[in-house]
């Protein structure tokens, strides 16, 4: 399969009509799993992750209004509905041949796909999850309450950090959400992502794929090198641009798209975790509210001084009451959620700075919080975290791979170390 994909991804372009050789990308169609392309529409240009507004997407033109709605961002709706107008005049002018299994019509498929909904889903399926980890770890007789539930939390967290994210900041930076959250992507055909066949026959041989990937372009989007049929609108565009400039305004430009269409996640990252925290506690309780454990206890006899530990036992019981969100953030300060807030995103990130640092980061956290605000402790925590350079398959990381390829008896753990401390180095600045 590894190999499959591989001849795919160099020699799909190669059935283009100018394409002559293996190419990784065209100016109209991107590798979107290729270095930061993956980002795009969910980070903004400080590598802060970011979500569309509610109030920028809109249903598209002709699309049923109500739950099975097809949604995009505003401007997006503008050029596809301009675009789908140009072709449906092409295609009856006979300018586009009527057998292609595909692209003889063009109409969106799916559209907009909320990531905070994909977030919560997501959030919700963690519950069996740390309820197993506490199950086969033996750590049900440590959790008494919500207090001594944190620490086994934090456990949990330090071991499915190595392959899932926990807070929604990182969520929305990884492959478990869908492209299409971004609100800049339309599909125009229901098929199977992960047949490269079917790309190549019903897309890269077609005649009116040239017409298709064209047209595209000159509305101002890109085409999906790995989904043929997915259009992912650019926002640095100048054909675009006549689409935006109506909505955002004369002049508008990639930045003033992201600052007024998109939302920045960090801000409710502490009320989401809390959220979650709640949930698992009460999975916990939900589980078993009454745990009763038996402990051999000290006795001795009035003919015998010695102490004895097995005549009789001791029970323990354990009532678990649930919780709320409410409850819990009127029982704990800022100063706690900044600091496991920055633990998790340590390790989550997989920056992993020393306990010296992040100890330090936590308490800059706390001083800002005490005397600016929440929201500029939390965006000073996000500045050490929220990099995109570390990142395998990241640009930088790549580039850190091949010169340090040159070396004799260099490993991949001593690339990801070297990038990582690089990485942190340019996080460094004067508090």
């Amino acid at each position: 399969m590894l190999l499959q994909r591989s001849v795919y991804r160099s020699y799909a372009l190669t059935l283009l009509e100018k394409v002559r050789k293996p190419t990784l990308e065209t100016l109209q169609i991107k590798d979107f799993i290729k270095d930061e392309k993956l980002l795009i529409g969910r980070v903004d240009e400080f590598n802060n992750p970011i979500f569309p507004l509610s109030r920028n997407i809109v249903p598209l033109q002709g699309s049923p209004i109500g739950p099975q709605s097809l949604l995009a961002l505003d401007f997006v709706v503008a050029a596809f509905t301009a675009m789908k107008s140009k072709f449906d005049r092409d295609f009856s002018a006979g300018h586009i041949s009527p057998n292609s299994p595909v692209l003889s019509e063009l109409s969106a498929k799916f559209g907009y796909a909320n990531p905070l909904t994909q977030y919560d889903n997501y959030a919700n399926s963690l519950q069996g999850d740390f309820l197993l980890f506490v199950k086969k770890r033996g750590r049900l007789k440590r959790i008494r309450d919500f207090d001594s539930f944190l620490p086994v939390f934090l456990e949990y967290v330090k071991l499915r950090c190595k392959t899932a994210p926990i807070t929604r900041s990182m969520y929305l930076m990884t492959r478990y959400l869908h492209p299409r959250s971004s609100g800049l992507v339309i599909e125009v055909w229901e098929g199977d992502y992960g047949f490269d066949r079917t790309k190549v026959d019903f897309f890269y041989r077609q005649r009116s794929f040239e017409y298709f990937k064209n047209l595209a372009y000159s509305y101002g989007f890109v085409i999906d090198k790995n989904v043929p049929w997915r259009l992912v609108a650019d926002i640095n565009s100048p054909q675009m641009k006549p689409f935006i400039e109506p909505l955002y305004g004369p002049g508008a430009t990639a930045t003033t798209v992201l600052s007024l269409a998109f939302g920045k996640t960090y801000p409710d990252d502490i009320p989401s975790l809390v959220e979650m925290l709640v949930n698992f506690y009460n999975t916990v309780v939900d589980f078993r509210s009454r745990t009763v454990t038996k402990e051999p206890s000290a006795t001795s006899t009035e003919h015998s001084s010695k102490t004895s530990f097995n005549r009789c036992r001791r029970l323990d019981i354990i009532n678990r009451e649930r919780s709320s969100t409410l409850e819990v953030l009127a029982a704990y300060d800022n100063s706690m959620w900044l600091d496991i807030y920055a633990r998790i995103r340590n390790v989550e990130t997989s920056m992993f700075y020393s306990e010296g640092i992040l100890q330090n980061v936590v308490d800059n956290a706390i001083d800002l919080n005490n005397s600016v605000d929440e929201p500029t402790a939390l965006g000073y925590i996000i500045s050490k975290f929220d990099n995109v350079e570390h990142f395998e398959g990241s640009l930088f990381y790549d580039i850190t791979r091949i010169k340090l390829s040159k070396e004799s008896g260099v490993t991949e753990a001593d690339v990801a170390e070297t990038v990582r401390r690089s990485v942190q180095a340019s996080n460094f600045v004067i508090y």
